[in-house]
Parts: structure tokens; sequence; C-alpha cells
């Protein structure tokens, strides 16, 4: 199960960079058509919840910078004013890359058997129920969701190619 999960997570994260790896800062914060996750925030996002599965599910210490927690978080409004954000495309994508290896790195040493366990927050654990139940939506479906919105982003945008299918 594991290696599946850190499968699915490495070729989520290869498919987000091949989908921005072309776009300019600038080009990060337009939100075409009314579309109003952009890559910047949606990065950012995604870099977010890596920590929280980290922290939450693997029982990491928090290393998502502070100052960026607001401008990313769940069901924040994204903006597309440049000094909203506190980084660039490039640090974004650090960011998300080093939150992805260190989920992966500590999931790899874990025992299987964390996917059975109850998930320790009773407010989340109405929506998952166990941690393994958390983990595989967060670094999977969750993920899934947002290239999606990258891949219809960048249709939007009248951009082809990176990654985009």
């Amino acid at each position: 199960m594991i290696s599946h999960l850190v499968h699915t997570y490495r070729f989520n994260l290869q498919s987000i960079e091949g989908l921005v790896k072309d776009l300019t800062d600038e080009q990060m914060l337009q939100q075409p058509a009314g579309l109003v996750n952009h890559p910047m925030w949606t990065l950012g996002h995604l870099a977010s919840v890596a920590n929280a599965v980290a922290v939450k599910g693997l029982g990491l210490e928090s290393t998502f910078p502070q100052e960026w927690e607001q401008a990313f978080k769940t069901g924040g409004v994204p903006s597309a004013d440049a000094s909203a954000y506190p980084t660039s495309k490039n640090e974004i994508l650090a960011e998300l890359t080093s939150q992805h290896e260190r989920v992966t790195d500590k999931l790899k040493q874990t025992d299987s058997e964390i996917f059975s366990k109850e998930f320790p927050d009773e407010n989340t654990r109405k929506f998952f129920p166990t941690i393994g139940d958390f983990l595989v939506y967060l670094m999977s479906a969750h993920e899934g969701t947002h290239i999606g919105q990258l891949q219809t982003w960048k249709r939007a945008m009248g951009l082809v190619g990176g990654g985009d299918s």
C-alpha cells in the first residue's frame, strides 16, 4: 500500500511541475474566465496541505513558513494581487517539492499499521476515520482535484503542453 501511495504522490508532483514549468510569475497569478484558483495559490495550498499531512498524519513538526499560512489556507480566496503572496513561482514550487519529499521519506519509514489507526482529532475523524483515510485522500484525490484545476486554468489561458493532458 505504501509503495502505491508514494508512487501516486510522486506522479502528482511530476504532473504539477510539468503544468507550471513554463509559467512566469505574472501568469501564476492570472484568473482567466473567472477561474479563481490560480497556480500560485494552488501550489501554495498543496504545500500547506502536504505539511498538514506530515504533521497531523505522520507526526512530524511543521516546516511550512508561518508567514505563508494565511495566503494559502484552505478556504482562502486567491487574489491576482502579487503583494498578497510572499513568494515567487520557484520558491513555492521548491516548498511543495520539499514538503512532498519529507512526507514520502517519513511514509517509507512508517509501518503500514498506521493506515488502520483511528485519526486522533475528533473533528477530522468525522471525515477521515483513520489515519489511512486522511493520508490516501490528501495525497491522491485532493492533489488530483487541484491538478485538474491547473489543467483547466491552462486551457482557459490558451496554453498547451507542459503535462496538460
